[in-house]
């Protein structure tokens, strides 16, 4: 078994599907109600539902909330965040590794989806 979906709630569907595409190789596949529901897949088969938050929805994720991505090494890591960094996103400082956690860094997306990417914890 797989996990092969997520469903994200977040105030801006259509900025968060745009950053998904642009720095984590998604595509759109479905986008319905002007941004209300966007459906994204990428090349590992992995579905993406992102759907406008309601009226009675909580604010915000919990503080520790967030969506995690591994690139293969550390260069890489350094990599994609000079690239966020360029296109003006201001992803937080680079920890090298420790405790057992590999090189990683946070950023925040369209609709405050904190994003991390690192390398994979050293299990």
């Amino acid at each position: 078994m797989q996990l092969k979906h997520l469903n994200l709630t977040t105030s801006d569907a259509t900025g968060l599907a745009a950053f998904f595409e642009r720095f984590f190789g998604f595509k759109r596949v479905l986008e319905r109600g002007s941004g209300a529901l966007t459906i994204l897949r990428n090349d590992e088969d992995f579905v993406l539902t992102l759907m406008k938050a309601k009226r009675n929805d909580p604010a915000s994720y919990p503080e520790t909330f967030h969506v995690g991505f591994y690139l293969d090494d550390p260069a890489a890591v350094h990599i994609k965040h000079d690239e966020l960094a360029a296109a003006g996103l201001s992803p937080g400082e680079i920890q090298a590794e420790r405790n057992m956690r590999g090189t990683h860094f946070y950023c925040t997306g369209p609709g405050d989806v904190v994003v991390e990417i690192a390398t994979r914890p050293m299990l």
